[in-house]
């Protein structure tokens, strides 16, 4: 029976191999030849969460177009973002984003006319009306935040620990309405911790979500996969206390809670309820770990680009610090927030799509229907196609000389289109306030002690960019009290 069994597998196997390497519609295409046989070829070369890293490799060896699986193509070129998710496609999320089934929130749906139908909530509650009421909230944390480093008295700060502190604790004012007390009792949550960890187990295989999703469902025991599941329950045990709370303030809870109650009349409480748990554990992950990734550059590059210091300080000094309208006016200010963006993306790799019936061109290539297709941002944010200096950190390229960026369809931190990232007014606003405030209270430079190699020599792709350590000291300026 073992050997009969033996020989169908063989065979079976066998059959695959062939037919992906020399019948499939995507075996002309260049790239690595285990690639196109499985995808375990992708899983071993990400397996230290430097995904980000394969796929500049492979772009360098094998140009524009990649075969990178089976039934996957990874485009590096400018018009990467467009092509995925520009007007008038017709391509689907890719499976990984049922990683939260049977929850669904507008980050976690693959369904076009789903995403359309959820997209009004999350858009009230990121609106600029909303954020308005927001943004004092913010305003006086990160003055807590300003509070907190001048506690350290001009001894090195981990950066790392205070931005995740206050990026967690921002979440919990805008998404619950709850401030989690990171900054005041400089700890970490455990369930930061959790989450970070599980991230870290998604990493290697991103690009066979079904493993994860075989351990959800049948190895919960694990230790990261609990770690997974303990930071929904989390996130659903933080909505489910903000539901039942009478508060009057606004924050997005507000606006999945009426979402809530709307789905609960017409759809059953059950589709109800996975909306809501949905849209928690989106804003809490979403909200927190990305903006998280892009303070911490911020100060690195300020650290390693003093000279910026003195630009912003001259420009802020013309605009209140909690002028949210004016910071985002400021040129210097928002072009060193998009070179940092540009370097170390939020999102480096990952939000592959499922081509449309009609597939697509690139350039006079064409890409089947059907087909799984990824723009890396990474990549794609160095491509000397579209950038001059690609690897070097110039703001001025976002204003005053424009001669340095010849294809501005290359950048895309937040994505494009109906699907770009929902929350990024809110982020931009967290990291211009974070800026202004910090940079008119203090002077940032390296620890003598730290490698300033350190943060990008070790940045880790794990879902989102987990930047290596980061040491500072926040020396205050004389002319502040």
């Amino acid at each position: 029976m073992f050997k009969w069994f033996g020989s169908y597998l063989t065979s079976l196997f066998a059959s695959m191999i062939i037919y992906r390497l020399c019948f499939h519609p995507l075996k002309n295409f260049p790239g690595p030849k285990l690639a196109a046989v499985t995808k375990f070829w992708h899983v071993y070369r990400s397996r230290n969460s430097t995904n980000y890293l394969v796929m500049e490799e492979i772009h360098k060896q094998y140009g524009n177009l990649v075969r990178t699986g089976p039934n996957e193509i990874s485009i590096f070129h400018p018009n990467g973002h467009e092509l995925l998710d520009g007007a008038n496609n017709e391509n689907n999320r890719d499976v990984w984003y049922d990683i939260l089934h049977p929850r669904k929130s507008i980050i976690f749906i693959r369904n076009v006319e789903d995403h359309d139908e959820r997209r009004s909530t999350w858009s009230y509650a990121v609106s600029s009306k909303a954020t308005k009421e927001y943004a004092p909230r913010l305003h006086s944390l990160v003055k807590d935040l300003s509070d907190c480093i001048a506690s350290y008295n001009s001894h090195p700060v981990k950066v790392n620990d205070i931005m995740s502190w206050f990026s967690f604790d921002a979440m919990g004012h805008v998404t619950f309405g709850e401030d989690f007390g990171m900054i005041q009792s400089k700890t970490i949550q455990p369930v930061l911790i959790k989450q970070r960890r599980a991230l870290g187990m998604m990493a290697p295989v991103n690009d066979a979500i079904w493993l994860a999703r075989f351990a959800f469902q049948y190895l919960p025991f694990l230790h990261t996969v609990r770690d997974w599941l303990d930071t929904a329950i989390f996130c659903e045990e933080r909505i489910q206390l903000r539901l039942r709370s009478k508060t009057k303030t606004m924050d997005m809870s507000t606006f999945f809670i009426r979402e809530f109650d709307d789905l609960s009349q017409q759809r059953g409480l059950k589709f109800a309820t996975d909306i809501l748990h949905g849209n928690a554990i989106s804003a809490m992950v979403a909200g927190s770990d990305t903006t998280r990734a892009t303070l911490i550059s911020v100060w690195y590059f300020l650290s390693k680009y003093p000279e910026h210091q003195h630009k912003l300080l001259s420009e802020l000094a013309t605009v209140n610090d909690g002028d949210v309208s004016g910071l985002s006016r400021l040129l210097h200010l928002n072009a060193f927030i998009n070179e940092a963006l540009r370097l170390v993306p939020p999102a480096m790799t990952g939000e592959s799509r499922i081509m449309g019936p009609k597939g697509l061109w690139v350039d006079d290539i064409w890409v089947p229907g059907g087909v799984k297709v990824t723009a890396p941002k990474y990549v794609l944010h160095r491509l000397s196609s579209a950038f001059k200096y690609p690897d070097d950190f110039i703001p001025e390229r976002w204003y005053s000389r424009p001669d340095l960026v010849m294809d501005k369809r290359a950048f895309g931190p937040f994505g494009v289109g109906a699907r770009q990232c929902i929350g990024k007014s809110i982020s931009l606003l967290e990291t211009r306030l974070v800026l202004a405030i910090l940079l008119k209270r203090f002077r940032v430079r390296f620890d003598p002690s730290y490698d300033p190699t350190t943060l990008l020599r070790d940045l880790q792709d794990e879902v989102t960019a987990q930047p290596g350590e980061l040491w500072c000291i926040f020396e205050p300026r004389k002319d502040v009290s």
